[in-house]
């Protein structure tokens, strides 16, 4: 397959409303951008630069770079070669550093709003700054800092909670990682979550022990972790939008994006399955997936997690990389079989 198409599924597995509200922000306002792991092949800092700018089009933008270690961090030093790539900083280590540095820029920012940005990994040095600023009695004005992340693997949302959350409790320490799952923590600062729906490293499904619904989840994190940072707040129908408020007054507003297929039949719509077929197909399966997630229980407050115009992972690339993941689809297509 395509290296770009594979650099953009292994990010999307690796990596990778305030006062205001999203979309509102102003030109004196900065989005402090925060990416998820830097996977070889991936181009990092495109991805990181674009997140959230369909939510806040009108601020300005700054790139806190930071180590951003992959998963494994450094569980393979002593089998490869010095200078893999894949030997990184873990990221344990990695959320340290980067919540030092995301915490200087918010403290340096000028008379406008600051808002961090957070993508996968970015969203738990997010978490990590905006817990320890809970805390901090010279931390900025409340009505200062609006934090946002997209698909926070170590975070509960207004439907649902990430992988992390769900496998373990708070204050678990994960030596694979080198992180302590965080206890939840009331913030002065309004939060924005944007989640893909069936993200399977986001939005896991809360019974576990439906198999048809895990399976799907995995071919979420896949597929629409990434590029839901890319997406907008028309997006997401009225029913997707939840806010809560916490004891200090604060809100947060989570989005949850709604997917244009199953994440697990979107591969055969890429290798050309008619709309006939997929249709078929979401007939069977969804009812089975969406049984894996208690939000469903309800028909009148369920979300809808597949829509019309939901989110298409391929919308997210440049037409440039589109072009290129297209092409290597049609080489695909053509050795199947006719007809599928």
């Amino acid at each position: 397959m395509n290296k770009l198409l594979a650099g953009t599924i292994a990010a999307a597995v690796m990596g990778a409303a305030g006062a205001l509200g999203p979309g509102a922000a102003s030109a004196e306002d900065t989005t402090f951008n925060v990416g998820g792991a830097k996977v070889p092949g991936v181009p990092w800092y495109e991805y990181t630069y674009r997140a959230g700018s369909g939510y806040y089009p009108d601020a300005k933008r700054v790139l806190v770079d930071y180590p951003a270690g992959q998963i494994q961090g450094r569980a393979l030093a002593d089998i490869l070669p010095p200078g893999s790539d894949l030997v990184t900083p873990s990221v344990g280590e990695s959320v340290s550093i980067g919540s030092k540095s995301l915490d200087k820029a918010i403290r340096g920012d000028g008379d406008g709003r600051a808002i961090p940005v957070g993508l996968s990994e970015g969203a738990i040095v997010l978490d990590a700054t905006q817990n320890r600023l809970a805390k901090d009695p010279t931390a900025p004005p409340a009505d200062k800092v609006t934090f946002t992340t997209f698909g926070d693997p170590s975070g509960q949302h207004g439907f649902g909670e990430s992988l992390m959350t769900t496998i373990f409790k708070p204050g678990t320490f994960i030596p694979l990682v080198d992180y302590t799952v965080p206890h939840p923590v009331d913030s002065q600062y309004d939060s924005v979550k944007v989640v893909g729906a069936y993200d399977g490293i986001a939005d896991f499904p809360d019974r576990t022990d439906n198999l048809v619904s895990v399976a799907n989840a995995l071919m979420g994190a896949a597929f629409v972790h990434t590029p839901v940072a890319f997406t907008n707040p028309a997006d997401v129908p009225p029913q997707n939008i939840k806010t809560t408020v916490n004891s200090r007054g604060a809100t947060t507003t989570t989005y949850l994006v709604p997917s244009k297929y199953l994440p697990l039949t979107l591969p055969l719509h890429y290798l050309g399955a008619s709309d006939g077929v997929m249709a078929e197909l979401d007939a069977v399966l969804r009812p089975l997936v969406d049984a894996g997630y208690s939000r469903n229980d309800d028909p009148a407050t369920a979300p809808a997690a597949v829509f019309p115009t939901g989110m298409d992972p391929m919308d997210a690339l440049e037409p440039a990389d589109r072009a290129k993941v297209d092409e290597a689809l049609a080489q695909i297509r053509n050795i199947l079989p006719p007809g599928i």
